[in-house]
């Protein structure tokens, strides 16, 4: 599921230092645990089904599709897309729906967008026979077939013009659902199909994240039905920095003041490969303007990102200068905030790779 109080990806901290600021790595604990001894390839194999297993057993709940669907932005981004691609892409045209969850792209490109067939794949089963009985009470099972399978598995009876999904998780690229998609598009998709979203941004900018780490750890401050339980504060906020957390309270005046933020990665996504996604890695430079007057602290850095859709100038966008939605943002908090001074430089490489124990999580490092 799209969560950020489980099973989220293993982080390096990074702490500051005085000069041009390079925060060195720290490792933290690792989202899945490992024996230490060499795996075989049946017990990889193993781990990676179980992680899959997982993923697509979790979202049989009713709750995380409706925390999806219920996100407007979202869904009416995709919305939009399929009218504005209707006349080019969609009408009359073959459509697969990777993830399609309860059915909510495959309708609305069945209805909206006038395919002439939409190709609905869903790895969980309930979910699966949800989306068959609510097409059905729509009216559209003529042209929306549910399919319940793991897409890497699935026979089409032919190839498709477009391939839809909503396959981004946390930071873009959390529950790596993307390589699904990327199979998708390599195996059913025609030559001169279209790709929706066509494109993924990720955006990277520091911030003051005082008062995320107040959320998690203030409690301990205050009074405790008359006791005091300060000693726990630290312990507390360490346990806050361990790890990225997905905010929903993050707003665009906790970043960095005079700071624009930088993209880390631009993925074209009718020809980024797996080996591009599973191990993304950019060098990032902030220069504190000299106008400033007086320093800024910064606890870490926040992360977002924008889906473009082709032939349109349809954007979902996930900063914290846009509309909220599901995502929130995720902040990455170093372990030791800093002043970061007018005129100096926080300079570094943000590498996001994919955890060896569970391919589903990413490791998240600055250096």
């Amino acid at each position: 599921p799209k969560t950020a109080t489980k099973g989220q990806p293993a982080k390096r901290a990074a702490a500051a230092k005085k000069g041009p600021k390079t925060p060195p790595q720290k490792r933290q604990r690792s989202s899945s645990s490992t024996d230490g001894a060499g795996t075989s390839k049946t017990s990889e194999a193993s781990k990676v089904a179980k992680s899959d297993r997982d993923m697509f057993e979790s979202y049989g709940r009713l709750d995380i599709h409706k925390v999806m669907i219920e996100d407007f932005p979202r869904t009416d981004a995709y919305r939009r897309a399929i009218v504005a691609g209707r006349a080019k892409h969609f009408k009359g045209k073959a459509v697969l729906d990777v993830g399609c969850g309860l059915g909510i792209l495959s309708m609305l490109a069945a209805r909206d967008g006038e395919a002439r067939i939409v190709y609905a794949v869903e790895a969980c089963k309930e979910t699966a026979a949800r989306a068959e009985r609510i097409v059905a009470e729509n009216g559209l099972s003529d042209r929306v077939h549910v399919i319940h399978g793991v897409m890497e598995q699935v026979k089409l009876p032919e190839k498709v013009d477009v391939v839809i999904s909503e396959w981004m998780g946390y930071f873009l690229v959390h529950e790596s659902m993307l390589e699904s998609v990327l199979q998708a598009r390599d195996r059913w998709l025609k030559p001169a199909g279209c790709m929706y979203p066509s494109r993924a941004q990720l955006f990277l900018c520091p911030g003051n994240f005082q008062k995320q780490l107040d959320e998690g750890a203030g409690f301990w401050r205050g009074d405790v039905y008359g006791f005091d339980f300060a000693c726990l504060v630290e312990e507390a906020e360490a346990e806050v920095r361990a790890q990225p957390m997905a905010s929903g309270t993050f707003t665009a005046d906790q970043l960095t003041q005079g700071i624009a933020p930088v993209m880390v990665a631009d993925l074209d996504l009718g020809t980024c490969t797996k080996a591009m996604v599973r191990n993304i890695r950019s060098a990032y430079s902030f220069v504190l303007p000299k106008r400033k007057k007086a320093p800024e602290t910064v606890h870490g850095m926040a992360l977002w990102f924008d889906v473009l859709f082709p032939a349109s100038k349809v954007k979902l966008q996930t900063g914290p200068h846009h509309p909220p939605t599901h995502w929130g943002q995720t902040l990455a908090l170093m372990d030791d905030p800093f002043d970061l001074e007018p005129g100096e430089d926080l300079s570094g490489t943000m590498r996001l790779k994919s955890n060896k124990d569970n391919h589903r999580f990413y490791d998240v490092s600055f250096s």
